[in-house]
């Protein structure tokens, strides 16, 4: 039989126990009020650093860059309308350097940007977000004693949180990219015969024309609409015979103008300080879409009348040659394989629009078995891809007659319109080392009008427009080398929407 005395005791336990579990309890609570703080607060952080690495990035890419600031300011405002957003946030002083910091709400947040825009691999903005965290719940139960020291300002009963991201940003901004930086001072832009032009459209600050090593106008032309408005002619190691046609060395900013047709533009020199002590665009490796669909391997000869096209690999030349054939293509990718990929001296080639859903029952159908035609999809672009059988070939041959290409990209394809694989890899691909190395795959000439609003992607291709060949042109040329000649024109519309875009996240 139990005791009093014994029950008392017991009773005494209990309680104890009692108290120990309560304390045990409340300090899990702690735990998990301020743990889960701790997270919703970096998560609110790391998503400020995404946001501001991939601003400041865009803002980095903006050539000519004048200062930093602007990429600072860039980050900043994306920082703020995520952290604190409806609150004013502050100027960045225009003579900010490479990193800058800065803080907020009394020192208990950090901000770190740096601008990196000096590496010949890659340009990269990186934000660091910091944060003195202050305990509440473990604070209000005196378990707390840390402190949290964010440049000169220390903050009691906190700690330390930090998220960082780092943004590669690998848009270039301009109309015109000549990769060449094998053979020095080689002029990868040449204009040979007049009136060969290459006209520069609405570009604002952005837009223009680049050069790993010279470019030389000859006798040619290189526009500006509107004058001093659509970008910038940059030669990165500019010859003297380019220099001396050009009447400027290394930059340009709208630069020669066509009287009568543009307004007369001024020499205007180089921005001061410009951070990128060496400008050299890398040369890219922008990924090339799989083809889904099947191989077709009979030669196309399209001579009059339509024919529907769908995608997959061709095997056999796509050949067009009269002004009465239209070539439509279906959304998707394409691949060309022939030695000869296209040969087109008349007629139209264009992708399918919505009202080309369904082709019509007596329609010439290519390769398009399992194709669906319902619905109508929203994005109608393509990409055509062209494999070069060597170095010689011109496998993009528009010739004679009057050609009619018009394309529109897709953002799935990184708006590439035409990608024109390499031989081999950089830097000979697979050719002769003999001056400018490359393929000689795309050939434009004759009554060619392109409208091409994606990129014209060939890397490693040393592209000719020659003859007649006009037109809205392209959105951006990516190339080895380019010569216009005879009364080639090239009208480049610059139009950042239609870039290929391959910024992104890296850290």
């Amino acid at each position: 039989m139990m005791t009093s005395y014994r029950r008392r005791k017991l009773a005494g336990q209990a309680v104890i126990i009692f108290v120990l579990s309560i304390m045990a309890m409340t300090g899990l609570l702690v735990i998990a009020v301020d743990g889960g703080s701790i997270y919703l607060d970096k998560r609110r952080l790391q998503n400020a650093a995404d946001a501001g690495a991939l601003a400041g990035g865009d803002a980095a890419e903006n050539l000519p860059l004048q200062s930093y600031y602007q990429a600072h300011q860039a980050a900043l405002n994306e920082i703020y309308h995520n952290l604190f957003p409806g609150t004013t946030v502050p100027t960045v002083p225009a003579g900010a350097a490479a990193t800058y910091t800065t803080t907020a709400f009394s020192g208990t947040y950090q901000f770190v940007l740096t601008a990196s825009v000096a590496s010949l691999v890659q340009d990269t903005y990186l934000a660091v977000v910091n944060h003195a965290y202050t305990f509440f719940a473990a604070q209000a139960l005196g378990f707390s004693s840390s402190t949290c020291t964010l440049g000169g300002t220390t903050t009691t009963n906190a700690i330390c949180l930090q998220s960082r991201a780092k943004a590669l940003a690998a848009t270039y901004p301009f109309a015109l990219i000549l990769l060449d930086d094998q053979n020095t001072q080689y002029e990868n832009l040449q204009l040979n015969g007049a009136p060969s032009k290459l006209v520069l459209h609405d570009g604002g600050t952005k837009g223009g024309a680049f050069s790993n090593e010279s470019m030389n106008p000859g006798n040619g032309t290189i526009t500006f609409n509107p004058c001093g408005q659509s970008g910038d002619l940059w030669a990165a190691n500019e010859s003297a015979a380019g220099a001396a046609v050009t009447g400027t060395p290394s930059h340009t900013m709208g630069y020669q103008g066509d009287i009568g047709i543009y307004p007369l533009c001024t020499v205007a020199t180089l921005h001061t300080p410009y951070p990128k002590p060496t400008v050299h665009i890398p040369f890219p490796s922008y990924p090339e879409p799989a083809v889904t669909g099947p191989t077709y391997a009979v030669p196309l000869t399209a001579s009059g009348g339509t024919y529907y096209l769908c995608p997959g690999t061709y095997s056999g030349t796509l050949s067009e040659s009269s002004g009465g054939s239209t070539v439509i293509m279906y959304p998707g990718v394409y691949r060309f394989t022939a030695p000869i990929a296209m040969s087109l001296s008349g007629g139209t080639l264009r992708n399918a629009t919505a009202a080309d859903y369904p082709p019509p029952g007596a329609a010439v159908l290519i390769n398009c078995t399992g194709y669906s035609f319902s619905p109508v999809p929203t994005d109608l672009g393509l990409i055509v891809e062209i494999k070069p059988p060597d170095c010689t070939t011109a496998g993009l041959n528009v010739s004679g007659g009057s050609t009619t290409l018009t394309f529109r990209p897709s953002p799935r394809y990184n708006n590439i319109s035409f990608y024109i694989e390499t031989n081999g890899a950089y830097p000979g691909f697979g050719c002769s080392l003999a001056t400018p190395m490359g393929t000689h795959t795309v050939n434009i000439s004759g009554q060619a009008t392109l409208n091409i609003y994606g990129a014209f992607y060939g890397p490693g291709d040393n592209m000719f427009f020659c003859g007649n060949g006009a037109g809205y042109g392209v959105g951006q040329i990516i190339a080895w080398t380019m010569v216009i000649c005879g009364n080639g024109t090239i009208d480049e519309h610059y139009n950042p929407a239609y870039l290929p875009y391959f910024r992104g996240l890296i850290q």
